[in-house]
């Protein structure tokens, strides 16, 4: 009788795990006769859990906080429009211009910015740039384009030119701004609201124009700013803010999972040898996701040669970890001992999660066999439990 460890990944509990070892049974029953499945569902024992009921949180954070003013959460938003879409305030404007005409003037207010803004010189901010995290260049990126967004208005357009002005500041503090994140990285450079502010008014003031409202909610736009930042607020912002207990608590089995296993791992590594010892040999380990990361580490430090006879991993992320050097069990570079078993490695390549060992632990420890369950994205993660090539491999190859 051949015995099959089924080994869980991240934020699996209770029925989701019983359900999983019912969909294996089944699709292994009519191919190998006498099979085995042993639980092994260390997410109940070993997973996170908010075990203060979420007081980590803010207050703000929590159901029945005060919500932000309309007009403070809808500028917060605003400039995460303009972040998404530089040219979100202009075309507003642009729509409230179509609506009143044109103006048959030599110098509109369109000619007049769209100078303003090309003799604009990164060198003569640099103070103020370099307060924030930012450069010249990265006003000088910038610059180009609110060229390219004032491009979209025709030079009659009728627009109020203070307006356009300030419009203009704001897509060049926001244009500003991403151009410095692909310096910075994730989480973006170190500025705040007042940075912006400070950097709107500061072009504004070398214009000679009158700063009026900084932020994202101009006095024109008002009417149509506030609907679309708010719907902004009510799609992200509020979803983090007011929801965010309830949104951490159904995250934290995933995410925390993981966070856990770095530093309590070795619960989950002693459950799984613990469903390894609880039967006879020889024991094949089915370990999916970051219950694979767990099996490697537990082989890779202990030798159950004598039980275990061969690990598959099912989107599992080993492989990426020790290219880290962040594998537990193993520093990059050090070969895998002479005692792991042999070790089948299966993976889709839409899955995001998952990883090939071959060409990082070498062609002669780790085998990578690919399958196509033609779902998208996180659904391939799972989806290898209800892909039927996928057991008739299992059991044409390994069992």
């Amino acid at each position: 009788m051949v015995s099959i460890v089924l080994v869980h990944g991240t934020g699996v509990r209770g029925a989701a795990y019983d359900g999983l070892v019912a969909q294996v049974t089944a699709n292994l029953a009519g191919r190998v006769p006498e099979l085995r499945v042993v639980r092994c569902p260390w997410g109940d024992a070993h997973g996170a859990r908010l075990n203060a009921g979420g007081r980590s949180l803010p207050a703000e954070a929590r159901p029945g906080s005060t919500p932000a003013p309309e007009e403070a959460a809808a500028e917060v938003s605003g400039w995460a429009v303009l972040e998404a879409d530089p040219y979100a305030e202009l075309r507003l404007l642009a729509r409230d211009a179509r609506a009143r005409g044109y103006t048959p003037t030599a110098r509109t207010a369109v000619v007049r910015t769209r100078a303003e803004v090309t003799a604009l010189d990164g060198a003569a901010f640099a103070g103020l740039l370099g307060a924030h995290g930012w450069e010249p260049d990265d006003l000088d990126a910038a610059r180009q384009v609110a060229l390219d967004g004032l491009g979209l208005l025709p030079d009659e357009a009728a627009i109020d030119p203070e307006e356009l002005r300030r419009t203009a500041a704001r897509l060049l503090a926001a244009a500003t701004v991403a151009h410095a994140d692909t310096r910075w990285g994730p989480g973006g450079s170190p500025a705040d609201g007042d940075a912006l502010d400070a950097l709107v008014a500061a072009l504004l003031a070398h214009w000679g124009a009158p700063t009026g409202e900084l932020g994202v909610v101009s006095t024109l736009t008002k009417p149509l700013w506030l609907p679309l930042a708010r719907g902004f607020e009510h799609t992200a912002s509020a979803v983090l803010r007011g929801n965010r207990l309830k949104q951490t608590t159904a995250g934290t089995p995933v995410i925390g999972d993981i966070l856990r296993y770095q530093v309590r791992g070795e619960e989950v590594r002693a459950a799984v040898a613990e469903a390894v010892h609880s039967v006879p040999g020889p024991v094949v380990v089915l370990a999916h996701s970051l219950g694979g990361v767990a099996s490697v580490d537990l082989l890779a430090s202990q030798d159950l040669h004598d039980k275990v006879t061969a690990l598959v991993t099912v989107g599992s992320q080993a492989p990426f970890l020790y290219e880290l050097d962040a594998l537990w069990s193993t520093r990059y570079g050090t070969p895998l001992p002479p005692t792991f078993p042999a070790w089948w490695n299966a993976f889709d390549p839409r899955d995001p999660l998952a990883y090939v060992g071959a060409d990082v632990f070498g062609a002669d420890r780790v085998t990578d066999v690919r399958f196509d369950t033609r779902r998208p994205l996180l659904r391939a993660h799972s989806a290898y439990w209800g892909h039927r090539p996928f057991y008739a491999w299992l059991a044409g190859t390994v069992l």
